[in-house]
């Protein structure tokens, strides 16, 4: 198995029991994130009890299907459940996307957003918490961290 984790934007997750293959690209639409014309829609390891589902290019699927076939797994930042015991924000980092999950007594919302500069990190962050004194933890962009002390008490960078 070859396991690829997609950095877009383009992705939402929903219970197992919900998705399947006729109805992710319809999930995915509902999310406010439809396939552009030029993509597919994909979804993480079906046998998981919170699935991803993406919308990725249809040139880089083709390509990702064609080398390595059904031993191609898909994964997104998303999914990334640290944390999950406690309540607390996480924030992955990339260039261009940042990926947000607040839990309280489990994951309470998780949403990946296109960022264009950390300014906006702070902006989803303000949106998601207010002045709320949550921990906030960090992977990815130092400088996202240093301007979040500015605003909060608790932000630990990983």
């Amino acid at each position: 198995q070859v396991e690829f984790t997609i950095d877009t934007p383009r992705v939402t997750l929903a219970p197992r029991e919900e998705v399947s293959a006729e109805n992710a690209a319809q999930i995915l639409q509902l999310a406010g994130k439809p396939c552009r014309h030029n993509e597919q829609c994909i979804f993480s390891d079906p046998q998981s009890e919170i699935i991803a589902i993406i919308a990725i290019d249809s040139n880089a699927l083709a390509t990702i299907k064609g080398r390595w076939g059904s031993r191609a797994l898909f994964t997104s930042p998303l999914l990334d459940m640290r944390h999950c015991e406690e309540s607390c924000l996480t924030i992955d980092a990339s260039d261009k996307v940042c990926y947000l999950r607040l839990f309280k007594d489990g994951l309470q919302r998780a949403e990946a957003y296109e960022i264009g500069c950390i300014e906006d990190v702070l902006y989803y962050t303000r949106e998601w918490l207010g002045n709320a004194d949550t921990p906030i933890y960090i992977k990815g962009e130092r400088s996202i961290a240093k301007l979040l002390n500015k605003y909060y008490k608790q932000v630990i960078c990983e």
